[in-house]
């Protein structure tokens, strides 16, 4: 019996990432989207950051806080490459790897927030609630384990059936 419905699996019978997963992962890196949209407009790069980001400071510590956010991301979406050169172990640090890089991100959050006295801000507060439903939804998620567990044998094996056999 499948542990999810089929349109949940791959034309391998793999489960795939659940699709808010990505939007989740790209919502932790929008640092990293800021910055390669900033630098992309070679005119605006310093007002594009200076904009998004007042202290200098902050852009550096946000880009490094999602980093093993963003190497998730991109691990789960090279898995047929890593797949084929018989790569497996990695899917292990999946979950690790995220709830790591949301707990260093809310960290540094919370960073902000002292640096500035504990004021108040709309921008600030809708990050941290994004990074703590993340943490427990990334935590609580039955589908992120199943896909983990399948993910073990990536190759699945066909069997013939004896009509497949006498033919030959």
């Amino acid at each position: 019996m499948l542990k999810l419905p089929l349109k949940y699996y791959d034309e391998s019978g793999r489960i795939l990432p659940p699709v808010w997963l990505y939007s989740l992962l790209l919502l932790l890196c929008i640092d990293w989207l800021v910055f390669i949209f900033s630098v992309a407009s070679r005119t605006q790069t310093t007002d594009l950051l200076a904009f998004f980001y007042p202290q200098k400071e902050a852009l550096g510590l946000n880009l490094v806080a999602s980093l093993p956010v963003l190497l998730t991301l991109v691990l789960i979406s090279q898995r047929e490459r890593l797949w084929k050169h018989d790569l497996v172990s990695w899917r292990h640090c999946i979950l690790p790897s995220i709830q790591i890089g949301v707990l260093i991100l809310l960290t540094s959050q919370i960073y902000y927030l002292m640096h500035h006295q504990w004021g108040f801000e709309v921008f600030t507060a809708v990050k941290i609630l994004l990074y703590s439903v993340t943490l427990y939804v990334v935590t609580r998620s039955r589908h992120l384990k199943w896909m983990i567990y399948d993910w073990a044998t990536p190759f699945v094996e066909t069997v013939e059936t004896p009509d497949e056999q006498s033919k030959e």
